[in-house]
């Protein structure tokens, strides 16, 4: 609760914000729209020692699609939902005798900001490549399936089921214009939730956090409009 509080105020101040560039943007706003393809990979209690080979098996597709507005030429703001999901195995952390194997797949709706480190856009023909960083948060649905070959202890409790909780994210990423409405961008975002689920069951024996979280990597395609 204490982040969402935070995610809050600060959805607040920039809400602000863009009303105070309204005035100066009348002439050079426009929206965007586009579509992006990549791979997704849960983070948790399951594979906390990361590996280059593990992230190669255990990793997923993304799918995400965006809208937003561009009030100035540094900066935009509006909406993105992105779906993914990744297969985890403790046979490949030498867990051999819970042997616990759970596909995790998530769909989250975020409210989202960019700001580019160039003036950039449809009516900025003369910057064809900026960076550009990230930020936002919204709801988030997940889902998990698990299955091992042993009894588990008592203590743990499976969570087979659908469920809904919240997500804030960070990223950065390169936009490239390709013409004069369209533009491709290739970005990494990572996400905190606020669940300790996704990987299929709860360890009542100790004190958990939720720390579940995921990353992706996506190339993708936005169309500039009036």
């Amino acid at each position: 609760m204490q982040y969402l509080r935070k995610y809050y105020k600060l959805t607040f101040i920039f809400l602000a914000f863009n009303l105070l560039l309204t005035a100066k943007a009348q002439k050079t706003r426009y929206w965007e729209y586009g579509i992006g393809l990549g791979v997704y990979h849960y983070r948790g209690d399951l594979n906390e020692n990361f590996s280059v080979g593990n992230f190669i098996k255990e990793a997923g597709p993304r799918i995400v699609v965006h809208l937003r507005q561009n009030p100035v030429p540094w900066f935009n703001f509006g909406f993105e939902a992105g779906y993914g999901n990744s297969t985890i195995r403790d046979a490949d952390y030498g867990r051999l005798t819970r042997n616990w194997e759970v596909y995790t797949e998530s769909f989250d709706l975020n409210f989202s900001f960019e700001w580019m480190f160039l003036r950039y856009g449809k009516w900025h023909w003369e910057n064809k490549i900026t960076p550009y960083i990230k930020a936002g948060g919204g709801g988030l649905i997940a889902g998990s399936r698990g299955q091992n070959t042993i009894d588990l202890p008592e203590s743990i409790v499976l969570h087979p089921y659908t469920y809904g909780s919240y997500n804030l994210f960070y990223g950065y990423g390169v936009k490239t214009r390709i013409g004069y409405h369209t533009t491709l961008f290739i970005q990494f975002t990572a996400h905190a939730t606020g669940t300790d689920k996704m990987d299929g069951f709860i360890e009542n024996s100790v004190a958990t956090q939720k720390n579940d979280r995921y990353v992706s990597f996506i190339f993708g395609i936005s169309r500039l409009v009036l």
